[in-house]
């Protein structure tokens, strides 16, 4: 006795109909009625009969039919009961964030998972995307922060976060500062300040110039987004920031201006390839990026913020 054989049983006793059931099974009619035939040899006898009136069940089907739908609610239960237990977020999740997201948006995405998962545990790495992308493809992380496009072999799984705006970041009382919005091409003759040759914001930040026109004359770099803005505080240049970030970069003494007249951000995503942790867990970490950010991603940039 099979269980695939107590569905079409069931199915043709509610449908009246080999054609139906067969269908609704997904199956042959051949198929479903052979099942069927199999089903009546183990039992010793005709469980179904044709008639003008469609299928009916013998004295011996109904019996079966009733034991078959016991043992039908049974498995769809302990089904339910798996399925839930499986979806209870929970577990490790070795997650890697690049450093111009990690100490930015991890406190607020993590406070809003300790507070919904509480049985949820992360192990973060902070490093630049390719050095990411190299330990998720060994197996050394779960999943990762990044900002695509990515260049790379291994194909990636992606689930969007939030579009995070780009802002220029300059000292207070730079002749810039009294414009509500700046354009790339106010920035060309302008000392930049920009990350290392390791950090995807730097190339966002030199495409974005490119695509405006020019090359921006680069006077220092530097390998952190805070120094960077100490260096704008002290007058040495400007620089692109995400808008992130700038909540927790309000202690700086700089202004920050959105770009205009069209906005230019660039994509936080989630990516995984293989992981080593159900989906859902992963997906369960994606909701709870998009609800924590949310609020940045709508909010423009505001003179004096």
């Amino acid at each position: 006795m099979e269980l695939h054989q107590l569905r079409y049983l069931e199915a043709v006793a509610r449908t009246r109909s080999f054609t139906k059931a067969a269908a609704e099974c997904h199956v042959t009619q051949p198929t479903l009625s052979h099942q069927i035939g199999k089903l009546e040899q183990e039992m010793g006898g005709p469980l179904l009969r044709r008639s003008r009136d469609g299928a009916q069940l013998t004295t011996l089907g109904e019996k079966m039919r009733a034991h078959a739908r016991a043992i039908l609610a049974t498995v769809e239960s302990a089904r339910l009961d798996a399925s839930s237990l499986a979806r209870i977020v929970q577990g490790r999740v070795r997650l890697g964030v690049i450093p111009t997201v990690a100490p930015y948006l991890l406190p607020r995405i993590l406070t809003l998972c300790r507070k919904r998962h509480p049985e949820l545990v992360f192990e973060i790495s902070e490093s630049p995307t390719q050095v990411l992308v190299a330990d998720l493809a060994r197996g050394e992380l779960d999943a990762i922060i990044i900002s695509p496009p990515v260049d790379t072999a291994h194909p990636l799984h992606l689930r969007p976060l939030f579009e995070d705006e780009f802002l220029v970041a300059l000292p207070r009382g730079h002749r810039l500062a009294s414009r509500r919005r700046l354009r790339l091409a106010d920035l060309r003759d302008e000392a930049m300040i920009l990350l290392g040759d390791a950090h995807c914001l730097r190339g966002q930040a030199l495409d974005l110039c490119r695509r405006a026109g020019y090359a921006p004359r680069i006077a220092i770099q530097s390998a952190q987004l805070d120094t960077v803005l100490g260096l704008v505080e002290a007058g040495l240049g400007l620089s692109l920031v995400p808008a992130s970030a700038r909540p927790s970069l309000r202690h700086r003494q700089v202004e920050f201006r959105p770009l205009g007249p069209e906005r230019a951000s660039r994509q936080i995503a989630l990516a995984w390839m293989h992981p080593a942790v159900p989906i859902h867990f992963l997906e369960a970490v994606a909701e709870l990026a998009r609800r924590s950010v949310s609020k940045i991603s709508k909010t423009r940039a505001r003179p004096n913020a």
